[in-house]
């Protein structure tokens, strides 16, 4: 800097006596006296340019000095002065130094040289060479919540670094977030899932006491939370409260399920509830939106359950027991007369059960069609493959309905096909992903659901109709009970009425599982339009290599929790899944077992089937890993390794049954 400073003085007396000189030459040349005279005086002037301009080199030079020596004691004292806490970090992440407010925060006042994430373990992820300076991190200590930041120097040619962290305080503000947070709205839709079941089942003597039981239970819960409680129908209410409320609300697990559920006063039915919340809105209107839809996400899934909206997903609790057969046959009628009304306003229909499908899936399409097409429609049942689970129904109904085979599309081809005019209906399936044409969805927003899965994630939003109920026995069930309202004289023909029961037959397990009086009425009506059980037995049967296979995972199992069975088979074959879920079955039959699992493999992907008798539920426990279906019968396909699915299901399982204990000794307290 100095020489710089230098050179450019020079250059500066150079340019001043440049004239000077010249007109010292020119005078030597006419008059060599003057001309010596005027060289000696600009030699002269040069000199004592020199010496003007390295004195005032000097006195820069001091001041830049004094600069240097006052800024180094500010910096210092300025350091040693702030009044927030700092603390250096040598490379091997041992305390170097630290000032008296970094102490102060600790009550171990001997700090230097002991390693950083002893006081801040926060940081014992951080790399501090390679993140240099990254967002601050909020790190509670004691009463304070203090936001510490951090800058790595390095020395270029030691190669060692120091790192300077100093925290602010910034407790006035997260205590200002945290009250923000904590009054937010939260509204409740509260539904009595059997409200007039429950009236109409319980003694004149006795209802009085019963309802006023289930009013005096939510009213009591909901005020211990410090909520607001308004009832605006026989069996609905809206419920407010502060965020900070709904927190004991969820640390509860919303034990009200149980409370309202144990009520006793002579009913011989159990009251159920079904509770939708909205947290994540970013008004009053958004939030109560929120909860109208996660109760009749609730309601869908078979009642006795909260369904929590978050911003992207949702949260469940409860739907631990059985959906309730409902005994009026009204929403069917309507449902019925709606979709009538559907067919006949669109040019063409195209019917799809779930990928992969079964005998519930194919058989309830099949129906659909059959009345459909007895309207004189155009109409089409999408099927990408035919799948051993099928095989025989597929053979059967394209050899006996003469037009079938002609009205049976892929993807690509009802793609091709389709216009927004067109009716889209789905049956056994309420899942986007997991129907057998998804891109057929975005074409037309005519869109009509038959379903008797609880309601899950990835669900079709924007049908038109979602006629979903978890009571039933199938899809085919409720497709039957639809059927017989379209026309009175409306008769199925022999062979779409036995595949109907076929799917009754293999969801119920040969009407054990999930039964009710309208499963067998369902039964009756396809018994009266022809349906052979002995056919449909004749239809069940196994090739001897899946009778084979079956034993083979059989064998392959074990018992983990004491009760539960797992098991692998380990083929990628046609069929794996329909061999996976029979087994499963087949497990239920070892004495002390209540639920089992097993895991096949299936287009490159791991598929699960779960089982259970009822006193655990699959489905809850299949959910945690991305699947879903009933109590008793639940599945999930995972794009993973068979080892970390089955890890995963552990997992699962033991987070369950966890769960089930300290609910119980919730309950016993």
């Amino acid at each position: 800097m100095k020489k710089k400073d230098e050179y450019v003085g020079k250059s500066n007396i150079i340019a001043i006596i440049l004239l000077p000189s010249l007109v010292s030459l020119i005078l030597f040349y006419y008059n060599q006296i003057l001309g010596t005279i005027g060289i000696i005086l600009t030699v002269v002037l040069y000199f004592y340019l020199k010496s003007i301009n390295k004195q005032r080199l000097d006195d820069l030079q001091a001041y830049v000095d004094d600069m240097n020596v006052s800024f180094d004691i500010i910096t210092k004292n300025v350091v040693f002065e702030m009044p927030f806490p700092i603390v250096i970090v040598e490379d091997d992440r041992t305390i170097k130094w630290h000032n008296t407010y970094f102490r102060d925060l600790f009550d171990n006042k001997s700090i230097v040289g002991s390693e950083l994430e002893s006081f801040l373990p926060d940081f014992k992820e951080v790399d501090f060479k390679s993140d240099g300076l990254k967002l601050p991190k909020n790190i509670t200590i004691k009463d304070k919540i203090l936001q510490f930041y951090y800058q790595t120097v390095t020395n270029k040619e030691t190669g060692k670094s120091q790192t300077l962290l100093y925290g602010i305080d910034n407790t006035y503000d997260e205590s200002i977030k945290q009250l923000f947070k904590d009054k937010r709205l939260v509204f409740y839709s509260v539904f009595i899932d059997n409200y007039e079941d429950i009236r109409n089942a319980t003694e004149s003597v006795d209802r009085p006491a019963v309802l006023g039981e289930i009013d005096r239970v939510i009213n009591e819960y909901f005020k211990k939370h410090n909520c607001l409680i308004r009832k605006y129908e026989n069996d609905r209410f809206m419920v407010i409260s502060e965020y900070q409320d709904y927190r004991d609300v969820h640390e509860s697990k919303f034990s009200i399920l149980d409370e309202v559920r144990n009520i006793d006063k002579g009913n011989s039915l159990p009251p159920t509830l079904s509770i939708g919340v909205g947290i994540a809105g970013s008004n009053p209107t958004e939030i109560y939106s929120d909860s109208r839809e996660a109760v009749d996400i609730a309601l869908s899934r078979g009642g006795d359950q909260a369904v929590v909206k978050l911003e992207d997903n949702y949260e469940y609790f409860g739907g631990k027991t059985k959906a309730i057969e409902k005994t009026s046959k009204v929403r069917s009628r309507v449902i019925s007369q709606a979709l009538k009304r559907m067919i006949q306003s669109s040019p063409d229909i195209y019917i799809m059960g779930h990928n992969n499908p079964d005998m519930d899936s194919f058989g309830s399409s099949l129906g659909i069609y059959e009345g459909t097409f007895d309207m004189g429609k155009d109409v089409y049942i999408v099927l990408n493959e035919v799948t051993r689970p099928i095989e025989n129904m597929y053979d059967r109904v394209t050899s006996e309905l003469d037009e079938l085979k002609g009205n049976i599309l892929t993807e690509s081809e009802a793609l091709a096909k389709i216009s927004p005019q067109s009716l889209i209906i789905v049956t056994d399936n309420h899942r986007k992903n997991s129907t057998e044409a998804p891109a057929l969805l975005e074409k037309t927003d005519n869109i009509f659901i038959i379903d008797h899965h609880r309601r899950g994630k990835d669900y079709i939003e924007n049908a038109t109709i979602s006629y979903i109920e978890p009571y039933a026995s199938s899809a085919s069930e409720l497709v039957t009970e639809i059927l017989s309202y379209l026309d009175e004289d409306f008769k199925a023909r022999t062979a779409v009425a036995e595949s109907l029961l076929a799917g009754i037959t293999v969801d119920t397990k040969n009407f054990v599982y999930q039964t009710g009086v309208r499963t067998f009425e369902a039964a009756s009506i396809l018994k009266r339009w022809g349906a052979d059980s002995v056919y449909i037995k004749r239809m069940f049967k196994d090739d001897f290599e899946i009778v084979k296979y079956k034993s083979e995972v059989i064998a392959d199992s074990f018992i983990v929790n004491d009760f539960i069975a797992i098991a692998h088979f380990k083929r990628d074959i046609d069929g794996s899944t329909l061999i996976a879920s029979q087994a499963a079955d087949d497990l239920l039959n070892i004495k002390g077992v209540l639920a089992s699992f097993v895991l096949t493999i299936s287009n490159n992907k791991i598929h699960i089937s779960g089982r259970s008798l009822g006193d655990i539920s699959v489905q809850l426990i299949l959910e945690r890993i991305g699947g879903g279906g009933h109590l008793t019968a639940a599945a999930t396909q995972l794009d993973m390794t068979l080892e970390n699915a089955e890890d995963m299901l552990r997992k699962a399982i033991n987070e369950y049954l966890r769960e089930e204990e300290e609910n119980e000794s919730n309950t016993n307290r």
